[in-house]
């Protein structure tokens, strides 16, 4: 089978989804840029707008709900360092590098695989610690009375990835397909992208996927705030633990900007204002880390190559 990209059917069944959601947390609402971005051919960079910073958050980062939360954060920094923040949100991961590649964000929030995938047109900036660590796992998902009880059963079966570069999403289950000798054309039933994990775990809840391959972070958050939402579904396998989801910078982005920025966020923790908003996030702090964390990830992607 081929995969299936269903960016159109995507909208009506993420429209659906939402919609039968219930009401979410509106108080506050920001101005989001959804236009498409310019050609990257020749990755030519802009010239940007000192006094605004420009923060991209793809939509398959966090859940619907949290996006509350960083505005907030955000809305805190500006403050504090007497800038606007501009917040432009994509569908996928590539798109979000492509707009630091040719400076048209700051910054953003992007997955480990993006991080790699991107590496020469992005900086590590910081990365958020969560229970203790800078690391995360994924986890194959399954509804709770499904017979599928380990990843070999979804053979046949129609399953969910989130974006062709993120590791819990989409590299690792190749990986393991490349455990077994196939891959995904050959091993599956059909296979959606979805580019939301909030909307894999619901396509899995609803019974629309048999399975999915989902940021675990992500799920707990669900599990937490929400936790009607995955009191349905099964966990089926966890990935081995990865560098965690980092927050980078444009390589052009002013570098006393980029220090001021990092130290704000590496305070946040020890503000009670601040502090609120991680709890909320889940989030104990926010650190700097070496590069090095990520290396499991690429050895990975190394042997899908090879």
């Amino acid at each position: 089978m081929i995969r299936q990209i269903i960016k159109p059917l995507l909208l009506v069944v993420l429209l659906f989804l939402f919609a039968c959601q219930g009401p979410s947390r509106q108080e506050e609402t920001f101005d989001v840029d959804f236009s498409e971005p310019d050609s990257p051919d020749g990755m030519e960079p802009k010239e940007r707008d000192s006094g605004i910073l420009r923060v991209a958050i793809s939509t398959v980062i966090s859940p619907r709900e949290s996006f509350i939360y960083y505005e907030e954060m955000f809305a805190a920094m500006a403050a504090h360092l007497d800038l606007r923040v501009d917040f432009v949100q994509r569908t996928s991961y590539g798109e979000v590098i492509e707009l630091l590649a040719t400076n048209e964000v700051d910054m953003a929030f992007i997955c480990s695989g993006a991080y790699i995938d991107g590496f020469d047109h992005h900086e590590l900036m910081f990365v958020p610690v969560i229970e203790g660590t800078t690391t995360y796992r994924g986890y194959i998902i399954t509804q709770d009375n499904a017979p599928m009880q380990r990843f070999e059963d979804f053979a046949g079966k129609t399953f969910t990835y989130s974006d062709p570069m993120c590791f819990t999403g989409s590299i690792f289950v190749d990986r393991r397909l490349q455990d077994f000798d196939t891959d995904v054309d050959d091993f599956f039933g059909e296979v959606v992208y979805s580019y939301s994990h909030d909307l894999s775990i619901q396509m899995v809840s609803r019974q629309i996927v048999d399975g999915a391959a989902v940021n675990g972070l992500i799920f707990e958050y669900i599990r937490k705030h929400q936790p009607d939402l995955v009191d349905n579904i099964r966990i089926i396998e966890k990935t081995i633990p990865g560098g965690i989801p980092p927050v980078v910078n444009s390589l052009l982005m002013d570098r006393q900007l980029r220090a001021d920025i990092q130290q704000f966020f590496l305070e946040m923790h020890q503000q009670e204002s601040t502090r609120a908003i991680l709890d909320e996030l889940l989030i104990d702090k926010f650190v700097i880390a070496s590069d090095s964390i990520y290396d499991g990830l690429r050895e990975i992607q190394s042997a899908l190559v090879q």
